[in-house]
């Protein structure tokens, strides 16, 4: 799905909440918010991101070219904006034009009087007159970088705009020029934004070298590698203070205390006769920046810990016990580009790793929708467990059960939530596969964590099925001694993909197979059926628990129309374990599903 297909509605939204003449608009607002902040300094530390983005945007009449304009004060910088929201080529010559009379008028190369608009005009008179000082003009004491974004530059018109621009680099003026088509816009887009620090790291006196090297896969990016070894100790504040933001990139968190950081652990522990430094593959990290210091010290800007988060860990345990000069392996790569971070850290992450092995989930902790669905969760109390051995590193007093102890902590595995989406919305109760192995499956992750449009809505649907199972598993425990068909270790997910017939009672008589169910789910809207206020706890009223019993109803009288045809036919009882044998096969939900809903339009 092409990348203006997928934000389409996050826009449409946008226009409506900001009001916003036009979904061109928003979509600038859209693009500064979820793909340049990351790699784009904007000044801001206020707690209203969205209205300083929108006394920025100058996008109406007389905006002089311009669509958006940032500054950064402290490097006199001067952000420019021309975005185009279309699936076609949408920059021409003409528009350039515009930009280019503007910025010859801001920057003194031209008499000719212009008229900005008021919200443009503020923005001159507050923060590009600051910077454009005469003193600053004189001495070319100031930058100017200019980004177009077009669905994608066909033709000349690269070529166009450099030539409109070639006299401000022959003035000496700090002019870049910046491109990005939707691609790239995408690929900013899916990057995780890495939280920002500057650590201090101390290393072993000679025992450092660096190389400058480029990375090569779909781009070429130019990186700086330094190899060097570490003081152990000079790491612990760090791990302490930074706690699990250091290790945001890293594709899993500490696995407590298993065999690999026993061992970690052990080796570690023999302080002056450990073997660590040659038996452990140490730590790989990746930074925006770094500096060798004369008194051998690394100062180290945006660290992030993509690999080696175990060891980490580990040491922080027992470094109070270890001598000072135990020293830690430590490869450190400054990527430049920080569009780029993101990948390339994960790229580093898989292939580096041999002492845990990644599982598929955990390759998937760092993907937008897990941190969105992260964020929805963490905002009203509730754990998102997205990555093995995040929970040990988080302050569990946040996420205590305010309704009991049982269970002591409010928490969601992103695991359940995907098998309760496979029930609910896909239909696929059952599998012989295991259906935990298909929910970060290739054929199924992208389905059940579908990023492809709007991920908040996505997120409704995946937590109205987590928690309508939840209400499912209660009605069976109530029921469990009525009812024989609920004595199984099956029947929980089979009753979940039931009870979305439940929202369509209106519409049975069109409904006549698993395949028909989820093509009415595909349209439908979850939102009013979880309230956020209440930790995104179900709305539902205590017709849909008898609609589940009448379920319950008919799935055991068409488990006693089986049973009797056993006797008859076969001339054997039906054993207690011949339900579970029963419903593990793959075809059996099917003559369920057409069991159930006969015997509900009968009704």
């Amino acid at each position: 799905m092409e990348f203006y297909d997928r934000i389409k509605e996050q826009v449409a939204e946008l226009t409506t909440n900001e009001k916003y003449q036009n979904d061109g608009t928003a979509f600038g607002h859209f693009i500064i918010k979820e793909c340049f902040n990351k790699i784009i300094d904007f000044e801001y530390d206020g707690n209203d991101f969205d209205q300083f983005i929108k006394d920025h945007i100058v996008d109406m009449a007389n905006d002089l070219g311009n669509d958006a304009i940032f500054t950064n004060q402290a490097n006199n910088e001067i952000l420019v904006f021309q975005f185009k929201y279309s699936k076609n080529q949408l920059l021409n010559t003409n528009e350039i034009k515009k930009n280019k009379r503007f910025i010859d008028w801001i920057i003194g190369l031209t008499d000719e009087n212009l008229s900005p608009n008021h919200k443009l005009k503020k923005v001159i008179d507050e923060e590009l007159l600051p910077i454009l000082t005469p003193e600053n003009l004189k001495a070319n004491n100031f930058s100017i970088t200019f980004y177009f974004i077009d669905p994608d530059f066909i033709g000349n018109i690269k070529t166009d705009i450099n030539a409109l621009h070639t006299n401000y680099k022959d003035k000496n003026i700090n002019f870049d020029i910046r491109y990005y088509n939707y691609q790239e816009l995408e690929e900013l887009y899916d990057d995780i934004e890495i939280p920002k620090n500057e650590v201090e790291l101390r290393f072993v006196e000679n025992e450092i070298f660096s190389k400058n090297l480029t990375y090569y896969d779909n781009d070429e990016s130019e990186l700086e590698t330094v190899v060097t070894s570490i003081y152990a100790n000079s790491l612990k504040p760090i791990i302490e203070d930074k706690k699990e933001l250091i290790l945001a990139l890293n594709v899993r968190y500490y696995k407590g205390e298993n065999d690999i950081n026993s061992k970690i652990k052990k080796e570690y522990s023999k302080g002056e006769k450990s073997n660590f430094w040659i038996l452990n593959n140490g730590i790989n990290g990746v930074c925006q920046d770094f500096t060798i210091n004369e008194n051998n010290t690394l100062t180290i800007k945006n660290f992030q810990i993509v690999n080696g988060g175990q060891t980490a860990k580990s040491l922080i345990r027992i470094v109070n016990d270890l001598p000072d000069n135990i020293q830690i392996l430590l490869r450190l790569t400054k990527v430049k580009d920080k569009a780029r971070t993101s990948k390339i850290s994960m790229d580093i992450a898989v292939a580096s790793n041999s002492q845990n092995a990644i599982s598929a989930r955990d390759l998937h902790s760092g993907d937008r929708i897990q941190n969105k669905i992260f964020e929805h969760l963490n905002n009203v109390g509730v754990f998102y467990d997205k990555k093995d051995g995040e929970w040990a590193t988080v302050n569990k007093k946040k996420y205590r059960n305010p309704f009991g102890k049982s269970p002591m902590h409010l928490k969601i595995r992103n695991l359940d939530l995907g098998v309760s989406y496979l029930s609910f919305y896909l239909q696929l109760p059952i599998s012989t596969v295991g259906r935990h192995k298909l929910v970060f499956s290739e054929l199924y992750y992208d389905r059940i964590f579908d990023s492809s449009k709007n991920e908040d809505d996505q997120f409704y649907k995946l937590i109205l099925a987590y928690r309508i199972a939840e209400r499912i598993n209660d009605i069976k425990g109530e029921k469990y001694n009525n009812y024989e068909i609920l004595w199984n270790n099956y029947i929980n997910d089979v009753l979940l993909s039931l009870s979305a017939l439940y929202f369509f009672q209106d519409k049975l008589h069109k409904i006549d197979s698993p395949e028909s169910l989820i093509s009415e789910l595909s349209t439908f809207k979850p939102n009013g059926y979880v309230n956020q206020s209440e930790r995104f706890t179900l709305t539902l009223e205590t017709e849909f628990d008898d609609f589940a019993i009448k379920t319950i109803k008919a799935l055991q009288y068409y488990l006693d129309v089986k049973k009797q045809a056993k006797k008859e036919y076969v001339g054997e009882e039906w054993l207690p374990n011949d339900t579970n044998k029963w419903l593990k096969k793959d075809g059996t939900y099917k003559g369920i599903f057409e069991a159930v809903i006969k015997k509900l339009k009968e009704e």
